[in-house]
């Protein structure tokens, strides 16, 4: 039965001193099939495989991802073909029986997509809205304390992400902060231009992150379109909490490996679940929305299957990270086949209306790889505080300039009565 699917069977004998190079060609509506071919290739024969593929059509963004894929070469579509080199069909995948390489027609299934073997690419996301402003500010200014990086990367970027368009106040403010720090390659500002109706809570934040996985093909915010491979959403109530925290997340990705070599990611969301002391049920189980993503196309795929059942931006949905965790929850099959894509960590962690913060001694010794936090409560406590602080001292101002200006007053009417006495004696003396 399993040949009875088979469109193309080539067989290649392995040699393994030689170099396997194989060519095919693609446009962008098979991108997705592209990089199941280059998965399987890359799962086989990781080291000794090569693919030139022949650009018919690719977006910007689908280039810049083949680029950093391992063994793989773009040729335009005119370059004159080696014919020595075997042709594969964009739609089959390799597979290895018995020593041999072969390939076959992959029949819609993406099988290999988590296998590519590539450079990481991060982005470090920072969505807000404009009474938020004031938290990311607060937020930026822990780098102060606790510095991001040892030393600077060249494949992280950061990306500071509002709700409004490109010519808004809001992108206004942001640009004239002027921010730079030297642990990121790039520093960007991404617009989501949400119309009225988005542009309210919970939904809008749902379709804010949504807008970050769509397809490369279709929008100039998908991170896949600006060729990252990974991002890490950091809300402006995610705080760090040690220093090298950027460094944390790139160890997620890369394991201990060299930061330059290629590795395959086959997990989709790192993150952390409920840390708190609030009873929420089997809930805590939950990933929570700040967290590190795998911009994988086989991801992309999933979150389409648990929109088409509950959109991120609709009543129904509890937010689009507890409808991730009630999707596989409720759909057994899923559940058994995509769970361990979603993993437990805690270089973050979700502190939502809980104690945990940087000042408590106790916290840190017990939480050694804890890199940063996450809880509106928290941070909306410390800038209460920090607004209290500043409240007394304006009110203390206003109190001595009160007091300076009555003081003044009663001076000025001693001596313009004292004035009046003296002309009055100069008079009657006179």
């Amino acid at each position: 039965m399993f040949y009875f699917y088979v469109l193309i069977i080539n067989i290649i004998l392995l040699v393994n001193s030689s170099l396997l190079q194989f060519e095919t060609s693609c446009d962008s509506s098979q991108f997705i099939d592209l990089e199941n071919l280059i998965g399987s290739l890359h799962r086989y024969v990781p080291d000794k495989g090569h693919l030139i593929v022949r650009d018919m059509g690719l977006t910007i963004g689908q280039q810049k991802l083949l680029k950093i894929y391992q063994n793989i070469e773009i040729i335009s579509s005119t370059y004159k073909r080696k014919e020595n080199i075997p042709i594969i069909n964009v739609k089959n995948e390799f597979f290895f029986i018995n020593n041999t390489l072969i390939n076959h027609y992959n029949n819609g299934k993406y099988n290999y997509i988590d296998l590519i073997r590539k450079k990481f690419y991060l982005a470090i996301v920072i969505p807000f809205i404009q009474n938020q402003f004031n938290n990311l500010i607060y937020q930026l200014n822990f780098e102060k304390i606790y510095s991001p990086c040892r030393n600077q990367f060249n494949s992280i970027d950061l990306i500071f992400y509002h709700n409004e368009n490109r010519l808004s106040k809001l992108e206004n403010q942001i640009r004239q902060i002027n921010y730079q720090n030297n642990c990121f390659k790039n520093i960007r500002i991404f617009a989501a231009n949400l119309s009225k109706q988005e542009n309210r809570y919970p939904i809008g934040s749902a379709i804010m992150w949504k807008k970050l996985f769509i397809n490369e093909q279709f929008s100039d915010i998908s991170l896949r379109y600006h060729g990252y491979t990974h991002f890490f959403l950091m809300e402006p109530d995610a705080r760090p909490i040690r220093s090298y925290w950027l460094d944390a997340i790139v160890e997620q990705i890369i394991k201990g490996r060299d930061r330059e070599s290629y590795i395959a990611t086959q997990w989709w969301m790192i993150g952390s679940i409920y840390r708190g002391f609030e009873s929420i049920g089997q809930y805590f189980l939950h990933i929570n929305g700040n967290a590190l993503y795998h911009l994988s196309l086989n991801f992309i795929q999933f979150l389409e299957y648990i929109s088409y059942e509950t959109r991120f931006d609709s009543k129904e949905s509890f937010g689009y990270d507890l409808d991730i965790f009630l999707y596989l929850l409720k759909h057994i099959d899923k559940g058994k086949q995509f769970w361990h894509k979603f993993q437990f960590s805690d270089f973050i962690q979700n502190c939502w209306h809980t104690g945990c913060n940087e000042t408590n001694i106790e916290f840190l010794y017990n939480n050694p790889n804890t890199y940063l936090i996450h809880g509106n409560k928290i941070q909306q406590k410390l800038l209460d505080n920090s607004f209290k602080k500043s409240n007394i001292i304006i009110i203390l101002i206003i109190c001595i300039l009160f007091l300076l200006g009555v003081v003044k007053r009663i001076k000025y009417f001693c001596w313009k009565s004292l004035y009046r006495r003296n002309f009055l004696l100069r008079i009657i003396f006179k």
